[in-house]
C-alpha cells in the first residue's frame, strides 16, 4: 500500500468513527407476506419470544411449541429485524437467541435438550 493510499485509508477511517452510527444503519422495513417458520426438533417444550425491532407494539412470545411441531410467524410490515429468544416452557432460564432481518423469509430450527437448547436458521 502507498503512503497516499495509508493516508486517504487513515482519513477515511477517522471520519468514519466521527459519524453516527445510524447512518449506516438500515432503514429496510419487512418485505409485504415474510415470515419466519419455527420447527420445533428439541426434546423440550420450547418458548420462542419475538421482539419486532421497529414495531416493538407487536412483540409476543409462543409459550410450550411441543417437540415436532411447527409455527409460522407472520413479520409486521414496520419490523426492520426480528430477535428470536428461546426458552424452556414455563421456566426463566433463556437458553439461546438469534437476530434476523426482514427481508425474506427465515426458517428456523430449535433444538437440543433440556441443558443445550438452541436456535439455528436452516433452508427452508
Amino acid at each position: 500500500m502507498t503512503k497516499r493510499s495509508r493516508v486517504a485509508f487513515g482519513l477515511i477511517a477517522a471520519a468514519g468513527a466521527f459519524l453516527p452510527m445510524g447512518v449506516f444503519a438500515t432503514s429496510a422495513q419487512a418485505a409485504s407476506g415474510t415470515n419466519i417458520q419455527i420447527k420445533q426438533n428439541a426434546l423440550i417444550a420450547a418458548t420462542t419470544c419475538y421482539t419486532f425491532v421497529g414495531a416493538e407494539d407487536e412483540d409476543y412470545c409462543n409459550e410450550g411449541l411441543p417437540m415436532g411441531s411447527s409455527r409460522t410467524v407472520a413479520l409486521p410490515p414496520k419490523a426492520t429485524e426480528v430477535v428470536i429468544d428461546l426458552k424452556i416452557a414455563h421456566s426463566g432460564e433463556w437458553k439461546d437467541s438469534i437476530a434476523v432481518d426482514t427481508s425474506r423469509n427465515h426458517c428456523i430450527a430449535v433444538g437440543g435438550t433440556l441443558f443445550d437448547a438452541w436456535l439455528k436458521e436452516t433452508d427452508c
